[in-house]
């Protein structure tokens, strides 16, 4: 079964994952993960799995049956309508309590609309709604034309060697490469197919990350070399550093949000980078978080960015200092945000005072080795120590 999902409002997921194959079974039990929603709660963003519209028994249905599918109790409570067309209410529960009810045509496996109970966040209880709105059977050229573009979709989405279900994607130089050799013979596999608005937006996207990759090569050459101008800057804590506490050592600064509300993925990523400050401080190595938000230039919101600050220090048990950028450092180095990208922003500096590295985005997380890509950064610092 192929699925295609289009989103509009709180959320959105990028247009790799809007899309995707999955093989299901004779009672329509799906094989791996089918489509998903990405919805944002305002404190944080939630991926609310949409359940296949399709549900199969083993025995007929019938008023007041009662069966198991899986881990799931079933039961038939009555004959209805929907929109005058006779279904069957299903009601289903888990182990903890009721989970979803189901219209199902009576004469096959459709299911005309589900409500589901969830919860998000913090166990908060939401309602997921969806109705059958229609159908169309595609035949000849257009069907020929739909599977052809789907089947290269699909081989294009595996060799750009995504993780599922991703929230955010900046695509690396040759997934780029990739996709401008590639995604012009999708488009036009495209096009007058269901696909085609999918594959339009992906050409956007292209164009879009394109220009992102020369601008933040730009920034990159701009800060690379170039000695670090006078700045102090203090956190919570009593954290402090200074340009002057610069020479003699590697430092590393991390420029990020540091906020414990919305958790963002991949978080994660600062618990490899404690990693390094415990692997490296020994050579002289020094890392500093360095908490990018708006509220610390408001006398009014200061004080909550800097709680935010200490409950992600505290949650992710962090070891090295977080200092908070109230007067735009991040800018002398090169604001990724300016040309369209995100934090974190990576900046090693070496002994010289001089910036060695400059990295927009996360690294690529390598099990054995935490932020390969980093520490070889930091060591060739080192070796001109």
């Amino acid at each position: 079964m192929f699925w295609l999902v289009e989103e509009r409002g709180r959320g959105e997921f990028p247009w790799s994952e809007r899309f995707g194959r999955v093989a299901v079974d004779r009672r329509w039990h799906a094989a791996g993960a089918g489509p998903a929603v990405l919805y944002d709660r305002g404190e944080g963003r939630s991926v609310v799995a949409v359940p296949l519209p399709f549900f199969a028994a083993e025995q007929p249905l019938a008023a007041g049956a009662d069966f198991k599918d899986g881990a799931l109790e079933c039961h038939v409570d009555r004959a209805a309508k929907f929109r005058e067309l006779p279904v069957w209410q299903v009601d289903v529960r888990d182990a903890f309590g009721p989970k979803r009810t189901l219209l199902v045509d009576t004469s096959g496996p459709l299911v005309r609309s589900v409500t589901e109970r969830l919860t998000m966040g913090r166990g908060e209880p939401y309602e997921l709604k969806l109705e059958f709105a229609g159908s169309e059977q595609l035949t000849g050229e257009n069907l020929s034309a739909t599977v052809k573009a789907i089947d290269r979709l699909t081989v294009l989405r595996g060799k750009l060697g995504l993780p599922s279900q991703s929230q955010e994607v900046a695509w690396k130089p040759e997934q780029l490469e990739l996709l401008g050799g590639q995604l012009p013979g999708v488009s036009e596999a495209a096009v007058a197919t269901s696909l085609e608005k999918l594959a339009a937006t992906a050409a956007r996207d292209l164009q879009l990350q394109s220009g992102r990759k020369d601008a933040l090569a730009e920034l990159g050459m701009k800060s690379v070399g170039r000695e670090v101008d006078d700045f102090t800057m203090t956190g919570s804590a009593g954290e402090s550093l200074r340009r002057q506490d610069l020479p003699g050592h590697v430092t590393v600064l991390h420029f990020w949000d540091y906020r414990d509300e919305p958790l963002k993925e991949p978080y994660g990523q600062v618990g490899y980078l404690d990693f390094l400050h415990h692997k490296r401080k020994s050579a002289g190595v020094q890392i500093f978080g360095v908490a990018v938000d708006g509220r610390l230039a408001d006398d009014k919101t200061r004080a909550a960015a800097e709680r935010s600050v200490r409950k992600l220090k505290s949650f992710m048990n962090l070891s090295y200092p977080v200092v908070l950028d109230t007067s735009g450092v991040l800018k002398q180095f090169g604001d990724p945000r300016l040309v369209g990208a995100s934090l974190p922003l990576f900046v090693v500096i070496g002994s010289d005072g001089k910036v060695a590295h400059y990295h927009a985005g996360h690294y690529d997380v390598h099990q054995d080795q935490g932020l390969k890509e980093l520490d070889a950064a930091v060591s060739a610092a080192l070796e001109k120590k």
